[in-house]
């Protein structure tokens, strides 16, 4: 009986490894199996300012897609140099760019890693500049920027512009209600409104695609900044309240400017 079962063990052993070593095998070779890098007729490359016009000291972003627009999937490398982009001016000289440090090139490091685009998979970076360049390293002047990208190894390249323009902030206190003012776009408009004695509501724009509000600049009551986005016309109202009716039978203000944005 016991020779029975020690041969039935070493059937079972054996018909376990049989079955089991071709599966290691498949998994082996489907690991190894690596795409072929992305071509132009797989994958779209796009580069894209979050905006086409800042106001000098707002940070500019730029958004790199490439997206597989493709039934099959591909390689690509990302790291420090990969995506490789840089950014000139009107005159065309760089002022940013990829393995950038203090204003300027800086020697890139070593580091790569393979990925795989699979079909209809989009890769996105999100690039952060702070409109400096230079050494030392200084804010650039206003003016016209391009923004170029490019996947090293890959027949990728992408590019947008977008324009600088110079603060011409306007500051508006109850003093000014009725005033007319002229902004560029880009261009920002602070209302100053006293709390005591009254309450104010908050400072709306009559026209937002023309003259926009920024709640999140509004640290604290009676202070409203509004940024100015197309050309147009725009009135910015607002209403106070005393806070000691009826005891001293104030009355109600009306607070209201009128904004002309211009191009730039």
């Amino acid at each position: 009986m016991r020779r029975v079962v020690r041969y039935l063990s070493i059937l079972v052993a054996f018909a376990v490894a049989v079955i089991t070593v071709p599966l290691l095998d498949v998994a082996s070779v489907a690991s190894s199996a690596t795409p072929a890098d992305c071509t132009a007729a797989q994958v779209t490359l796009t580069a894209a300012a979050d905006e086409s016009l800042y106001t000098s000291g707002a940070p500019v972003h730029v958004i790199i897609s490439m997206h597989n627009h493709s039934s099959t999937s591909c390689s690509y490398s990302t790291g420090t140099f990969s995506p490789g982009f840089n950014l000139t001016n009107a005159a065309g000289v760089t002022v940013w760019g990829s393995c950038w440090f203090g204003g300027g090139p800086a020697p890139c490091a070593y580091f790569r890693r393979h990925n795989v685009l699979a079909p209809g998979a989009t890769y996105r970076e999100r690039l952060t500049w702070d409109l400096r360049s230079g050494h030392p390293d200084v804010a650039v002047p206003a003016g016209r920027y391009t923004f170029r990208a490019n996947f090293p190894g890959l027949p990728l390249r992408a590019a947008t512009t977008f324009v600088l323009t110079k603060a011409h902030n306007v500051t508006a206190t109850l003093a000014n209600s009725g005033y007319r003012y002229a902004l560029g776009v880009g261009d920002r408009l602070t209302v100053r409104l006293a709390s005591t004695p009254l309450v104010w509501t908050n400072a709306v724009s009559s026209d937002p695609r023309v003259l926009v509000a920024l709640p999140l600049m509004n640290p604290v009551g009676g202070l409203f900044v509004f940024r100015a986005l197309a050309p147009g016309t725009a009135r910015v109202t607002a209403v106070g309240n005393p806070s000691c009716y009826p005891q001293c039978l104030m009355a109600s203000r009306q607070f209201v400017v009128t904004v002309s944005v211009v191009a730039p």
